[in-house]
């Protein structure tokens, strides 16, 4: 009997805490919880089981009604209320996504804006300077959001690492979404080699170096911006935002996009190689 009252008590802490992750508070949990098992029943019921005052009661339990976990019926002149079933709790978890997607779009449609207003301080410098993988994270998801086509030059050699991989992962995520074409100079590693073969958007487009060639740091260029940033810690990265330089880099971008046209292609080895990478370390 102890050990029963003892599973019993970790089951209620687990449910307590993923409830909480929901939203609900200690005493909406405490009122849901007991709700489930009391049925129909009083606010005073609620508050003699929960130790919660009667006039709280009545205001958790307007928020549960809110998020329709509560039904209020009528048994006479007595008000009941009955806690809903446990199913009704993904319907929050479905409004936290379109929430959450409304978020990205309403700042997707201000962005150009926001950016157009950045541009315009008297304070912006064409050349920035920055230190660490966290502003990486930044510069680079700010390449995959931008409409216009983005060329790159890196190296899977270092993409292979589990920070770099999973990051990445993520970013080739948004440009599909965002449908946003990347074009990639880079060297037959395995791990390129597997985003090559599994190509089934337009997404991304590949271009290889000869084998050996691996560069310690990556290259991104939209528009009149490039990024250079070194993919070997401690991780630092160079934005210079110049019409000029970007026109510039970019001439040179496609001399070297056209010389490798056809060449440098995986063979059979490579894509047996490259098969053996699981997809989750992309």
């Amino acid at each position: 009997m102890i050990e029963c009252n003892h599973r019993l008590k970790i089951i209620i802490k687990h449910m307590r805490k993923e409830l909480k992750n929901l939203g609900l508070s200690d005493r909406e949990t405490d009122i849901y919880i007991f709700g489930l098992g009391a049925g129909p029943t009083t606010a005073q019921n609620i508050a003699n089981a929960t130790k919660i005052k009667r006039p709280t009661v009545y205001v958790d339990l307007e928020r549960l009604k809110q998020l329709g976990l509560v039904h209020q019926s009528f048994k006479g002149k007595k008000k009941l209320f009955e806690m809903a079933q446990p199913e009704k709790l993904f319907q929050i978890t479905e409004k936290e996504k379109e929430k959450t997607k409304e978020k990205e779009i309403g700042i997707e449609n201000i962005v150009s804006s926001l950016k157009a207003i950045a541009n315009k301080s008297e304070m912006a410098s064409d050349v920035k300077m920055f230190e660490g993988f966290p502003a990486i994270e930044d510069i680079v998801s700010e390449f995959a959001r931008v409409k216009s086509p983005t060329y790159a030059i890196s190296s899977g050699s270092y993409l292979e690492k589990t920070k770099w991989a999973s990051f990445m992962k993520n970013i080739a995520s948004i440009r599909e979404r965002q449908k946003n074409k990347i074009y990639i100079i880079t060297d037959p590693h395995p791990l390129e080699i597997k985003l090559y073969l599994m190509e089934d958007t337009d997404a991304r487009e590949y271009r290889f170096l000869p084998s050996g060639v691996q560069l310690p740091s990556m290259m991104f260029m939209c528009e009149d911006k490039i990024a250079l940033i070194s993919m070997k810690e401690p991780y630092s990265s160079i934005v210079i935002k110049n019409q000029t330089v970007a026109e510039t880099e970019k001439f040179m971008f496609d001399i070297i996009w056209q010389s490798l046209e056809g060449k440098n292609l995986p063979d059979e080895k490579m894509k047996e190689e490259a098969g053996i990478i699981r997809i989750n370390k992309i």
